[in-house]
């Protein structure tokens, strides 16, 4: 017993760092949480809600929920906390509802699933006796929490038409809706309430058929908000004895909200403050730290406090005079256009361009994550930062491509240089933002490849000694559309040109500086038998053993000869996937845009498409290893902008348009040889039941695992520089508590190592 007890205390000396990583096959975001949109209080707590998830505030400490650990859909619209069991109602712009409670999450996809042509975005909750009456773009559903199930839906609209409800409140024994033609009221008693002709227009507004933005309601007063269009709105209060206007605060009204005696208006212009008598109060105009002032929705949370959910600083909360920002760490935003990985730092491009090579024009900003922290950089003097790529001799140091300013150099956290036509061979449509560059890409030699597009010479090069070198191939190239460039293990560079443009490559030669000895080629990817593909291309990727993958819009080409390309030899072929339908043929993602390709240290495949998610493949393409979508994972959309792979950690990051999460994948880099090799968690604790990760391992490290008599447990091979146990026997029984001995070896038996790993039952 002492000598167990001694030896889980050295290996929890030596390994408790290691057992701080991301457990494998899970999940984490990498959502942004600045941009606050709703924000609403119960159980001690403050909820603000943005479009990826849900920052809940309590007494000073900071927690969220997303898809990861419960929400089941991004795009929130509407939250609220209310009745008998503690529900926060989440609702979304598909007429997805979620119900959390303490304990678990309940999802009512009535409204998303339900054949509607019109718009379905949840508005508002209003938690009324033991039911919750949801506000939508097409009318009022009530939904009872109980069942878990939808009672009853009312159009509202001139003969039961749709009618967008913005919202809901009662007041003295009424119900009233705030819709984009007014304000209806109804008898909250009423049995017959699903029936148009039951609901009531009131006419106190200015102009009657005014859209009522916002209306909330105590139990001493109602108030509501006018919509003015381009003039101040105007906000109303009615105590008991009919309708009065209280003020023409702001422009743009979004939300009134009422409590602990005042009622608070929020505009992006500030947020106003009354006595529920309609007497004034202090505005906010702007926050007392003075880098952010975006309210979006304002509610007070105690006599003196208000909680403010913000567009740039996520949950504010503070009095009318002092406020402080409290949101989850995370990058800036959640725009990912392009992602480059080393072995010290994950690099995100937030900017990019359109399907039509037009700029988005976002500020040039690039979000970094490196020791579990995120920073980052933002030059708001330029824009859409397009595309990173590392320097494989250095992994502290990386280029960002952007549409439109050329291209800029980091040396960790700092700008180390900046390329322009002004100091490159870099070239510029017309004067001004049109330094367009779509790819990045080293060679073995250290050069820096770069595709500068809709420019007379749209390729350049700088070289390892810093000097730069340009290629007038625009009468070949499509100069107008490059969506790709890499270097192949063979010395070419490869331009992919969408839409019919085809594929270039150009072999430089042995003197970069001269044209004499380039070798070029344009063609379109066709079979052994000469016979060309009909697909329009979108990415590739060259693999460990060298052979090109192409992503098209009807799934993946592969060539094993790439390296013939200048002698007419490479030939494409699609991949055929066995035994799916008898007779058949079934190629690769044959009915799928693959957008991008992105090979792990096991050379396993993951390719990531404009409408089904992501999917990893292995070595060869003939057996899918996973599948993820919306419906089976936190991947906030279907449509998949980048991936990459972390080459130490082996987690892999996937950038979509509507944020960035992350999965723990079973493949790292291999390593040249055996160094540190480890495996985590270790100690393995009790109950424990994930997988146990070995690393540090090189390119198919044979692992064998013993008990400490030397009986055979456990034996596999690494995927890259990782293996994985799942603590159990080749007999599929979970071992038992002690030492267990872990050798590795490479494949011709010539390097080996010993590991251990204290496994509690």
């Amino acid at each position: 017993m002492f000598r167990t007890i001694l030896l889980f205390l050295l290996l929890t000396t030596i390994f408790s760092g290691a057992f701080s990583q991301v457990p494998h096959g899970k999940w984490r975001d990498h959502f942004s949480f600045n941009e606050g949109k709703y924000v609403t209080t119960g159980d001690n707590k403050v909820f603000c809600a943005t479009q990826t998830g849900i920052i809940i505030y309590n007494n000073g400490e900071i927690d969220k929920i997303t898809k990861v650990n419960g929400l089941t859909d991004v795009g929130i619209t509407a939250i609220a906390f209310g009745g008998v069991n503690n529900i926060l109602a989440v609702g979304y712009e598909n007429g997805n509802i979620d119900l959390v409670y303490t304990d678990r999450v309940v999802n009512i996809p009535d409204i998303k699933e339900k054949s509607l042509s019109a718009s379905k975005v949840i508005n508002h909750f209003l938690f009324y006796q033991d039911k919750i009456y949801t506000s939508t773009d097409f009318g009022i559903v009530v939904i009872d929490p109980e069942k878990k199930e939808v009672k009853d839906t009312y159009f509202l609209g001139e003969g039961g038409q749709n009618l967008k409800v913005n919202c809901l409140a009662t007041y003295n024994n009424y119900f009233w809706a705030a819709t984009v033609n007014g304000v209806l009221t109804a008898l909250s008693t009423d049995p017959l309430l699903v029936s148009f002709d039951r609901w009531t227009k009131q006419s106190f507004f200015a102009n009657p058929d005014a859209e009522c933005v916002s209306l909330s309601a105590s139990t001493e007063a109602i108030f509501a908000v006018e919509d003015q269009g381009l003039s101040t709105d105007i906000v109303w209060r009615n105590n008991g004895a009919g309708w009065f206007e209280v003020e023409r605060p702001f422009t743009g009204v979004k939300h009134v909200a009422l409590g602990f005696g005042k009622a608070v208006v929020t505009s992006n212009s500030g947020v106003a403050t009354y006595s529920i008598n309609g007497t004034f109060g202090p505005k906010i105009t702007n926050y007392s730290f003075p880098w952010a002032f975006k309210p979006n929705r304002a509610m007070p949370i105690s006599v003196d406090d208000l909680a403010i959910a913000d567009g740039d600083a996520g949950l504010v909360i503070g009095t009318t005079s002092s406020q402080n920002s409290y949101k989850p760490k995370g990058p800036d935003s959640n725009k990912a256009f392009a992602i480059g990985v080393s072995s010290e730092r994950v690099v995100v491009a937030a900017g990019g361009y359109d399907a039509t090579f037009s700029n988005q024009w976002s500020v040039f900003k690039i979000h970094r994550f490196r020791n579990e922290q995120w920073s980052d950089y933002t030059d708001w003097d330029r824009v859409d930062a397009s595309v990173v790529e590392f320097d494989p001799r250095n992994p502290s140091s990386y280029f960002v491509g952007s549409w439109g300013h050329g291209v800029f150099q980091f040396n960790g956290d700092d700008k180390a240089g900046h390329f322009t036509p002004d100091n490159s061979s870099l070239q510029t449509t017309i004067p001004g933002p049109y330094c367009r560059i779509s790819g990045l890409a080293f060679d073995s030699n250290g050069n820096l490849w770069v595709s500068n597009v809709q420019v007379g010479n749209p390729i350049s090069v700088r070289k390892a000694d810093g000097s730069w070198v340009s290629f007038p191939y625009s009468s070949v190239i499509n100069s107008d559309k490059i969506a790709a460039l890499k270097s192949s293990p063979f010395g070419e560079l490869w331009l992919v040109m969408p839409r019919g443009g085809g594929l270039f490559v150009l072999n430089p030669g042995s003197n970069i500086d001269s044209k004499d000895d380039d070798k070029y080629s344009k063609f379109n990817p066709y079979d052994k038998d000469g016979n060309a593909f009909n697909v329009e291309l979108n990415t590739l990727a060259f693999d460990r053993d060298g052979y090109l993958w192409l992503g098209t819009n009807q799934g993946l080409l592969l060539s094993y000869n790439s390296e013939k390309v200048f002698d007419g030899g490479t030939y494409f072929q699609k991949i055929k996937i066995p035994d799916v339908v008898p007779g058949l043929a079934v190629y690769l993602l044959e009915t799928e845009s693959v957008t991008t390709i992105t090979v792990d240290g096991g050379n396993r495949k993951w390719f990531g498409t404009s409408k089904s998610g992501a999917f990893l493949f292995n070595a060869d393409g003939t057996k899918q290893l996973q599948h993820f979508t919306v419906e089976n994972s936190p991947l906030p959309t279907n449509s998949i902008v980048d991936i990459k792979v972390h080459p130490t950690t082996g987690e892999v990051f996937f950038a979509t348009d509507k944020g960035m999460v992350a999965y723990r994948g079973d493949a790292s880099e291999p390593s040249k040889g055996f160094g540190k090799v480890y495996s985590y968690p270790n100690p393995v604790p009790p109950g424990y039941s994930g997988k146990i990760t070995i690393v540090g391992l090189v390119e198919n490290t044979i692992v064998k695992i013993t008990d400490i008599n030397g009986n055979l447990i456990y034996e596999t091979m690494s995927e890259g520089g990782m293996a994985m146990w799942d603590g159990k026997s080749l007999k599929g029984n979970r071992v038992a508590t002690g030492v267990y001995l872990v050798f590795c070896a490479d494949k011709t038996g010539k390097q080996s190592t010993v590991t251990k790993i204290l496994f509690i039952k």
